[in-house]
């Protein structure tokens, strides 16, 4: 018998990867747990006001940067991806909604397909763990290019080499020690694109959002009337120009990854006019179950009139 049949960590990742693709994830990759390398560059985000006025990001932020905080003891930090549709119906001439939102909310989806993995990696409880999916402090960008799901690009969010960018990251953070994976090349290179295609310049430094000028934050994080700057640019929820630039998204080698059901997307209302006066009923009848909900209904309401207001264009 050779040394490595001897190893009992030689196939852990082996099985853990066909656990988590029998789950239904598309990709795994491991992490060790520790401070985040870029802790301090989110720190420095927050200090100075780019989160704009999403306050929960900068509570917890010991949680966020360091995953033992949160699981005394861990060791490694589990990464999962789950894609989402990339795909649009050009042929609906309404408000735009990112591509993320048509289907299903994606944390309904996703907690039980963790929970499954996290109950496979305690093993009866023999180990700790904990799993989120952007519902808990940490930064998952970060883990996932540790743990080489990705690579961090140009527009902050995290690369497929296969699949682009349409996808989803779950983790499971745990006291087990599992080997872990590999880094993967940074392949944005010399390319710009998304930058320079930001309708509001939010993405003025590479891998830098300023909250405050993105289109994502004031429609769907921000509450309230919007101040008069800002632009919506037709899009009703999120913001999808970095994505849809990016060459790896619609290069002709990209593989089109399969889509769990729920996260097919379902053609949501877009009408401006009929959603600028949606009743509360009506709303729910169009939205419910998925991340639509997250601006709330009079938030959806208030981007829509935005809209509208932006397409008559400045009152004479």
């Amino acid at each position: 018998m050779s040394q490595q049949d001897d190893d009992p960590q030689v196939d852990l990742i082996a099985e853990l990867r066909a656990i988590a693709l029998e789950i239904g994830f598309h990709s795994l990759g491991i992490a060790a747990a520790g401070r985040s390398p870029h802790a301090d560059h989110y720190l420095d985000w927050i200090e100075t006001g780019k989160h704009g006025s999403m306050e929960w990001m900068t509570r917890n932020v010991e949680r966020r940067i360091d995953p033992r905080k949160s699981l005394p003891g861990a060791k490694s930090v589990i990464v999962v991806t789950l894609p989402y549709s990339s795909s649009v119906d050009e042929s609906r001439d309404g408000g735009k909604i990112a591509r993320y939102a048509q289907g299903r909310d994606y944390h309904k989806v996703m907690k039980p397909m963790l929970e499954q993995l996290s109950r496979f990696v305690t093993n009866d409880g023999e180990w700790k763990s904990w799993y989120t999916v952007d519902s808990s402090p940490l930064l998952e960008r970060d883990w996932a290019q540790l743990a080489g799901v990705g690579w961090i690009g140009k527009n902050s969010l995290v690369i497929d080499l296969d699949i682009g960018s349409y996808f989803f990251l779950g983790t499971v953070v745990t006291d087990r020690p599992y080997p872990i994976t590999s880094p993967v090349e940074d392949r944005c290179g010399e390319c710009t694109r998304c930058i320079d295609a930001c309708p509001t310049d939010a993405l003025r430094t590479p891998r830098v959002i300023d909250s405050k000028d993105c289109i994502t934050h004031w429609n769907v994080e921000h509450r309230g009337p919007f101040p008069e700057e800002v632009r919506l640019s037709d899009w009703l929820l999120g913001c999808d120009r970095c994505q849809e630039v990016c060459p790896w998204n619609h290069r002709p080698a990209r593989l089109i990854p399969e889509i769990h059901p729920e996260l097919v997307p379902r053609n949501p209302l877009t009408d401006l006019e009929k959603i600028s006066s949606i009743s509360h009923d009506d709303w729910l009848d169009q939205y419910s179950g998925t991340p639509i909900t997250r601006a709330g209904h009079p938030g959806l309401m208030r981007n829509a009139r935005k809209i509208l207001e932006e397409r008559e264009g400045p009152s004479k």
